[in-house]
Parts: C-alpha cells; structure tokens; sequence
C-alpha cells in the first residue's frame, strides 16, 4: 500500500475522483463513502479559500492550518478506506 504521502500529494486528485463518484452514484454509496466525500469537501472548501488568500496576499497562518489539517484527514481517511477495500479483494 503507497503511503500516506503518496496521499498528501495527490489530495486534490483523490478529492476530485471522490467527488465525480458521489454525482454518478449517489443512492449507492455506503455510509464510509459518504464520511470520506464530507472530508473531500471540507479540504475542497478549505483549498480553495486558502488559495484565494494566497492569490490577494492575505493568507492567514489559521487559512494555512486549517487547509493542512482538513488535507491530513481526507488523505488518511482515503488511504484507509482504500486499504480496507484492497483487503477485502
């Protein structure tokens, strides 16, 4: 299994397929699933607020903080329900 910083980098990725996944299979997706899109969108929200002040010069050490915090739950939240789906194959 890759490790929790192959799932750091490649956040926004990761974030964006569990969005996509969400719009085509809403009525199916399990209660873990649904956990994992909140993370996604909570570090999407999180991300894009951060890079506004980023962009206007105004980047806050709290915009910092939180975009990292909210990154390190999403990508330990995928990593672990991916190595639970892999387990399970």
């Amino acid at each position: 299994m890759p490790p929790l910083a192959e799932y750091l980098e490649r956040a926004d990725e990761l974030a964006q397929h569990v969005v996509d996944a969400w719009g085509v299979n809403a009525p199916l997706l399990t209660p873990q699933f649904k956990a994992l899109l909140d993370k996604a969108c909570l570090y999407r929200n999180a991300r894009r607020q951060a890079d506004n002040h980023r962009k206007h010069n105004v980047l806050s050490e709290q915009d910092e903080a939180e975009e990292k915090a909210t990154r390190e739950a999403f990508a330990s939240a995928y990593k672990a329900l991916y190595e639970r789906h892999a387990a399970m194959s």
